[in-house]
């Protein structure tokens, strides 16, 4: 089966590392727990051109660089691979694409058939919807953490899972979208 993987809060713990690079050169303090929402012009203030501009900042910094794996992303992966044809289909933007393809290859090493990047918030070129990338490839299962892409892409995929965070909540979910806390989860699922 084809598994179509998200890499933001999936893969990669990049929301703490944003974190700490917002504190550290806006004097904030956020923590995890603020982000109620993925559009972050709504939990630090500012426009959505503000934030765009700040989250590309930080696609220029060390922190951006040092990105730590989601825990048990990495033995997950590896485990699903065995059985399953593994892709990327992240919103990340053109811009970034070569940063976190050597992000990728140096954490997840040869783990994923194919890369794509939907270009979502991009101060250049056109976005896709992950939902016709998907089905494009042809994934039968998306993992992902926000709440709009499960929706839309459960749709028209067979399962779709969706892990926990502060900006997905939503109490009753489409019969397709399945909460997930840990990679262990899916895998246990999957088998």
């Amino acid at each position: 089966m084809k598994i179509a993987i998200d890499i933001d809060e999936v893969l990669s713990d990049t929301l703490t590392a944003l974190i700490s690079f917002h504190n550290e050169k806006y004097g904030t303090s956020l923590k995890k727990s603020d982000f109620h929402s993925y559009k972050y012009w709504e939990v630090w203030g500012g426009t959505m051109e503000e934030a765009i501009t700040k989250v590309y900042e930080f696609y220029e910094s060390d922190y951006f660089k040092n990105i730590n794996p989601v825990q048990n992303s990495q033995i997950a992966v590896k485990s699903l691979k065995k059985h399953h044809d593994l892709v990327v289909v992240s919103s990340r933007q053109h811009e970034i694409e070569e940063k976190t393809l050597e992000w990728l290859e140096k954490h997840f090493p040869k783990a994923f058939s194919d890369v794509h990047f939907t270009n979502a918030y991009s101060l250049s070129g056109q976005s896709q919807k992950k939902s016709i990338v998907c089905h494009y490839l042809n994934a039968k299962t998306l993992i992902d953490d926000c709440l709009d892409y499960a929706i839309e892409c459960s749709r028209s995929m067979e399962m779709v899972f969706l892990f926990d965070s502060p900006w997905n909540r939503l109490d009753l979910l489409p019969y397709k979208v399945r909460r997930v806390r840990s990679w262990n989860e899916i895998v246990e699922r999957l088998k």
